[in-house]
């Protein structure tokens, strides 16, 4: 299942770097310094999980909103498995991968948007019960 997870952050990272049709240099190296600073304490093979899956999607130009909705989809049937401390990693990089190239766009936006929203819900649903 971890294997899973990482593969499906993958996926969700490599769609917002996409969101808006390309992937910069920028964009990659930022998720590179985010996963190699910021992820260790978590384990080494997650991370070469994530960065495998991200690079694999590239060389295959995947469309990045199927890539997005897989996330989302494997989220929603596994959010126990996201902790509150992978939830704020997860945002704090897709964030950066996000705005490593001349800022934010509205494509990107959107997709952080959502994810946002879907973390929330999930905690909100979680606390209430």
């Amino acid at each position: 299942m971890k294997v899973e997870l990482y593969q499906n952050i993958g996926k969700l990272f490599y769609a917002i770097a996409k969101a808006d049709g390309k992937l910069t240099i920028e964009e990659y190296r930022k998720l590179n310094e985010i996963l190699n600073h910021f992820w260790l304490h978590i384990n080494p093979k997650s991370i070469e999980t994530t960065k495998h899956t991200f690079n694999q999607l590239h060389l295959c130009d995947a469309e990045p909103s199927l890539c997005f909705d897989n996330f989302m989809s494997f989220y929603k049937t596994n959010f126990h498995l996201f902790t509150k401390e992978l939830k704020s990693l997860i945002l704090k990089t897709a964030n950066g991968i996000a705005y490593a190239f001349a800022k934010i766009n509205k494509s990107e936006l959107i997709l952080l948007a959502k994810l946002s929203i879907e973390f929330k819900k999930h905690e909100v649903l979680n606390h209430e019960k």
